[in-house]
């Protein structure tokens, strides 16, 4: 694929597809064998990024990202973003705060020669959202909860 194929790849990924959400636009960017070592569901392929889309978006109704930064080459797509929602929605056994939250990560999006995403790598700290939402504490007050050590 071209590079400028691909950049557009990362755009529709998070600006369409979770942004929107565009969630039939998987079925065009998503190669059936997408399987993320590190996704831990029983789905693959579109099917599994329809499911964290829909299951994100319960808990983040208004969830939208805007791209920041993106370089690719003709083979992966590096996409840098920042995201904003409100969490007013149950996920992950947490009932909602209602507190907005900004999310700041990286994606990698792996592209094969026919143009569908086959493989992610993505950083985000998730610790640091359930903190901004008071949901957990501050990871420097974290030794509070354990007991001491003698």
């Amino acid at each position: 694929m071209t590079i400028e194929r691909n950049l557009e790849i990362g755009r529709l990924w998070f600006e369409e597809m979770w942004s929107k959400p565009d969630v039939e636009l998987a079925h065009k960017l998503i190669h059936p064998d997408y399987d993320p070592e590190w996704v831990h569901i029983s789905k693959k392929g579109p099917e599994q990024v329809i499911h964290e889309i829909n299951y994100f978006r319960s808990a983040f109704h208004d969830l939208e990202y805007t791209i920041i930064d993106t370089t690719a080459t003709e083979t992966k797509v590096w996409v840098y973003y920042k995201a904003k929602a409100k969490h007013g929605g149950n996920a992950w056994g947490f009932e909602p705060t209602n507190k907005e939250v900004e999310i700041e990560g990286m994606a990698i999006l792996e592209i094969n020669e026919d143009g569908l995403v086959i493989n992610r790598w993505g950083a985000y700290s998730f610790y640091d959202v359930l903190t901004d939402l008071e949901i957990v504490p501050p990871i420097w007050e974290l030794s509070k909860y354990f007991p001491e050590k003698k």
